[in-house]
């Protein structure tokens, strides 16, 4: 049996395997998406954060808001800093810091994101009312929100 089978003879699907199979079809969906691009569905988080906090992230906020080591934030970095796609500057304040922006082709990627994700969205919402979507969404904001309080 393949994954949609299972999950379409379950009755009551765990939270944690559902989610790990949006989160895998959302990485898929993406890199198919962003082929040629150079940049991953890894990667995505990364330049969604920078764009939104563009120049105001050190590498060791990622790492906190991400909860994962330096070592694979600095990787991350470092690569998307070699395909151009953020830079490092100065921190007036705090020379020692270096602080995260996108270039302008870091702008071009995240907006085709933006996009990806919008699409992305409504084909997996398509079959959901407005009520059961802005249900589903406050659901999620809310295990979301628990799960950091653990």
């Amino acid at each position: 049996m393949n994954h949609k089978e299972i999950i379409e003879n379950m009755e009551d699907i765990p939270i944690y395997p559902a989610m790990s199979l949006i989160a895998k079809g959302h990485n898929k969906f993406f890199d198919e998406k962003l082929e040629g691009t150079g940049v991953s569905a890894a990667e995505l988080p990364y330049i969604i954060r920078i764009y939104a906090e563009s120049n105001k992230l050190t590498q060791r906020d990622l790492c906190d808001l991400f909860f994962v080591s330096e070592p694979v934030v600095a990787r991350t970095v470092k690569n998307l800093e070699s395909k151009g796609f953020i830079i490092r500057n100065k921190d007036p304040k705090n020379r020692t810091r270096k602080l995260l922006s996108l270039t302008d082709r870091g702008f071009e990627i995240s907006k085709r994101m933006f996009d990806i994700n919008d699409e992305w969205e409504k084909a997996i919402l398509k079959d959901m009312t407005s009520e059961e979507i802005e249900s589903f969404k406050k659901a999620m904001r809310k295990i979301a929100l628990s799960s950091l309080n653990l």
